[in-house]
């Protein structure tokens, strides 16, 4: 009995998460600052100094956002391009201890092929 109700109940939560997540996607839920944008000033109004500032204020921290990500991505790239140039010298290396073995273990003559000669053949009948 105690096993049917725990199925019962996680197929009700179950719905219940598909039935919020169906509503919610409907819906345009923006969390914290994400919805900050830059805004023009309006300098046509005289009284508006306190807005300017804090118009100000808000565009100056969306453009410390959008630094702050080119800085990050520019870190990346740096460590990118340092991790190209260590795997480039890397391979290049490898390449030549390749060659050097080759040609340590290639012997100096030719090797002497036997039994492919065709005009020796012996045929039964």
């Amino acid at each position: 009995m105690l096993l049917y109700v725990l199925i019962i109940f996680f197929i009700i939560l179950i719905f219940y998460q598909i039935f919020l997540a169906h509503i919610t996607s409907k819906m345009n839920f923006i969390e914290g600052m994400e919805s900050q944008t830059y805004q023009p000033y309006d300098l046509n109004n005289p009284n508006n100094t306190l807005i300017l500032a804090q118009q100000n204020a808000g565009n100056i921290q969306v453009l410390k956002k959008q630094m702050d990500g080119v800085l990050h991505l520019n870190r990346e790239v740096q460590d990118l391009s340092g991790n190209l140039a260590t795997l480039s010298t890397q391979v290049t290396n490898m390449i030549e201890q390749q060659e050097q073995y080759v040609q340590t273990n290639l012997p100096s003559t030719p090797p002497q092929i036997t039994g492919a000669d065709t005009t020796t053949s012996t045929t039964t009948t």
